[in-house]
């Protein structure tokens, strides 16, 4: 949205340069009442545009340690589960809400085949938390095109923790949870 609004600004801006060299005395021009009220509105508008622009970069930053939502997903025998991810990459059963110093048996829900999933949790803000999460069993088909795979997760501090899921290397998806105490 502040990629948008900044853009916009731009386009505004561009749009009073050409009119003051193509059109010096037309009506939109003569809305200035001095020389300098229209470079300083100018200036204005771009300092507001290179804050729009700043403001963007760091939501776009902080994009991925956004907790994901709760989806619906439907099985084969017509059954709907809850599960926190996204849809047609990965998502974690939600079975209960996840606490600090407890382990959960659920599963983690992935829409291609994978040949060789590997599962990592990394808490935000952590440099050296990155731990590998070991599977209790095989995949198991959940309905068409995805499948299953019992994990145990633990956490030990309360905060945001993403789960990536990676298949040969390759990242399926991250799934980021909120941990409470």
């Amino acid at each position: 949205m502040f990629l948008v609004l900044g853009c916009m600004l731009l386009v505004i801006v561009g749009v009073f340069l050409v009119a003051g060299r193509v059109a010096p005395q037309s009506e939109l021009m003569n809305s200035f009442k001095k020389t300098n009220s229209f470079r300083n509105i100018m200036l204005s508008l771009l300092i507001i545009s290179g804050i729009l622009f700043i403001l963007n970069y760091f939501v776009v930053k902080n994009e991925d340690w956004r907790e994901n939502r709760i989806i619906q997903v439907e099985n084969e025998e017509g059954e709907v589960h809850l599960f926190q991810g996204e849809e047609n990459e990965a998502a974690v059963a939600m079975n209960k809400i996840f606490k600090v110093n407890k382990e959960y048996q659920t599963s983690l829900l992935v829409w291609e085949n994978p040949e060789n999933l590997t599962i990592f949790l990394e808490k935000k803000g952590e440099k050296n938390s990155l731990e590998q999460v070991d599977m209790k069993g095989g995949l198991s088909r959940y309905a068409q095109g995805s499948y299953t795979v019992p994990i145990v997760l633990s956490f030990k501090e309360a905060g945001l923790w993403k789960i990536s899921v990676e298949d040969n290397g390759k990242r399926i998806g991250d799934i980021v949870i909120k941990i409470d105490k």
